[in-house]
This record gives C-alpha cells, structure tokens and sequence, in this order.
C-alpha cells in the first residue's frame, strides 16, 4: 500500500467516521454543549455562558472525539508502516498523520461549519436567544471557522510530527 493510497484510503474513512459521530451530537444536543466555544464572539455575548453542566456534558463528549481524532492517525500509521517491513521513515510517517488529520478537518471546515452551520443554518445549530441572527452572524461563521481551521492545522502538524516520531521510535 503507498503512502498516497493510505492517507486517501484511511483519510476518507476518518472523515466519514468523524462526520458520523459529530453530527448526531449536532442534531440532537443544544449548540450550547458542543458548540458554544466555536461560535463567534458576536453570537455568544448575546447569551448566558454556558452552565458547569453544559461544560461537564462537553468534557465528557471530547473523550470518545480525542480518542477517535488521536487514535486513527496513529492506527494509520502503524499499518503504513507495516507496508514497509516495519521501517518507516519519519517523512512518511509525519505525512501521513498529518494527511489524515487534513482529511478530518477538511470534512469538518466544509460539511458540517460551512455547509451545516454557515450555509444551511438549520435550527439545530441556531444557539436560543440567537436566532435574529441567523442570516447574518450565523452566515458570517464561515470565514470565522476558516480561521480557527487555519490555527487547527498548525497543531495538527505538531500532532502529526509527535505521533511519527513516536511510531519511527518504537
């Protein structure tokens, strides 16, 4: 298997798989518990802060998304480098974390922030008390969410470098 065709391959499945546990979450719990942080300043400071138990419900949802976002480039990664007889250089290895990564957030930025939230704009993603907003705060999150992406990728690099570090090693 290449490098090319793994990061595609698992890429792919990592994005579906991020969308199918993001989405339900989206749909069926307030923007206030999984959302709240990623909203814009503007749509925030026009509602309470969140309550301890919409923080204590959003601590306990990043588990299973840490675990899904960390784990599958490391999986990834360690059948990539059983493609190459167990030695895989760490270009490689960091290449095709970091793709894996790209594919997650890529799917993320434009399915569920552009498409759901900044195009779409469903009432399920509209946080109560904010919905005069809706055709413009809401539409403006695009460009918001591109940014906070921009910052993402930054440390999904440094993520990348430490997981092929961590697989060239051991």
């Amino acid at each position: 298997m290449s490098l090319v065709y793994n990061i595609l391959f698992h890429g792919t499945i990592f994005a579906v798989l991020l969308i199918l546990y993001l989405l339900p979450i989206m749909m069926n719990l307030s923007p206030r518990i999984w959302g709240f942080s990623d909203y814009p300043k503007e749509i925030t400071d026009a509602v309470p802060p969140q309550t301890k138990r919409e923080r204590q419900i959003a601590g306990l949802l990043i588990i299973p998304f840490l675990l899904l976002s960390l784990g599958f480039p490391i999986v990834s990664t360690l059948i990539l480098e059983s493609t190459y007889s167990g030695t895989i250089p760490l270009l490689d290895a960091f290449l095709n974390a970091f793709g894996i990564f790209m594919f997650g957030n890529f799917a993320d930025l434009v399915i569920l922030d552009w498409l759901i939230v900044g195009t779409i704009t469903p009432d399920f993603v509209v946080i109560p008390g904010t919905e005069h907003m809706r055709d413009k705060e809401y539409k403006d999150f695009r460009l918001f969410h591109a940014k906070g992406h921009i910052w993402g990728t930054i440390g999904m690099a440094v993520i990348s470098l430490v997981i092929a570090g961590a697989v060239v090693l051991f």
